[in-house]
């Protein structure tokens, strides 16, 4: 006797070659579901036949890794490596001495400020800052309103900056859709008494759509969050075969 007894590794290949695959699933399932037409009729309406319609194949999986490649796979984009914008998230700053004559309040930021007017600076207060100048990442306050000392606390709430060359981005478009992927799930039949691998048993698809529905869960407490990609099994036009089933034996 044997069973399936781990998760499928995925390939999806596109129709222009590319190839994204993981092997890091926390779980992934096939779910055939059948159309049927129960035939009744006569005395006690007696169940007289079934008729089939259709068969729907969906497949969803959880992946512990985040991979921007399979999120541009659902968003129907390509990832585009090079320098873009970003925006610095919150952050509090200890305003030091300049060391110049009369001395003034400066903070480095962790950035240089890609458009000065957008960095928005606070007081412990919540009041706005404004007056101050801005050299590479150094921030000086002098005539500014209101008054900034040294020593004050002042909070960076966001500014724009450049960023690393080597930026992937992949662009949010509500006119552009997934396309259609071939996709290849594989896992492994064993042996139960012997813990052995007896089989490979592959599932191969070969035309499937992203649903391009996915969520992204964070959390305050840091712990790993599994990405969730689910895919439909479609039928070309000129076939009824959507797939095929390999039990591969392993010597």
């Amino acid at each position: 006797m044997a069973v399936i007894a781990d998760v499928f590794d995925v390939v999806l290949i596109d129709d222009d070659g590319g190839v994204i695959g993981t092997t890091t699933l926390q779980d992934s399932n096939i779910e055939v579901q059948v159309k049927e037409q129960e035939v009744r009729g006569g005395k006690g309406n007696k169940l007289l036949g079934i008729l089939h319609s259709d068969r729907d194949i969906n497949i969803s999986m959880n992946d512990i890794n985040f991979r921007l490649d399979w999120v541009a796979k659902q968003l129907g984009q390509d990832i585009v490596t090079g320098a873009g914008k970003a925006y610095a998230t919150p952050k509090w700053f200890t305003t030091e001495s300049d060391a110049g004559t009369p001395a003034k309040p400066i903070i480095t930021l962790d950035n240089t400020p890609a458009t000065p007017n957008e960095l928005a600076i606070y007081n412990q207060d919540g009041v706005k800052i404004t007056g101050f100048t801005v050299s590479g990442t150094k921030v000086t306050f002098g005539s500014t309103t209101p008054t900034v000392a040294i020593g004050d606390k002042v909070e960076v709430r966001t500014y724009a900056y450049n960023t690393d060359p080597k930026t992937e981005t992949v662009k949010i478009d509500n006119s552009v859709f997934a396309e259609g992927v071939k996709a290849i799930l594989t896992t492994v039949e064993v042996d139960e008494s012997k813990e052995k691998v007896t089989h490979i048993v592959q599932y191969q698809f070969y035309k499937t759509i992203p649903t391009g529905n996915f969520t992204i869960n964070t959390s305050a407490e840091r712990q790993a969050q599994a990405h969730a990609t689910n895919l439909r099994v479609i039928t070309s036009p000129d076939t009824s075969e959507v797939g095929i089933i390999q039990r591969i034996p392993v010597s």
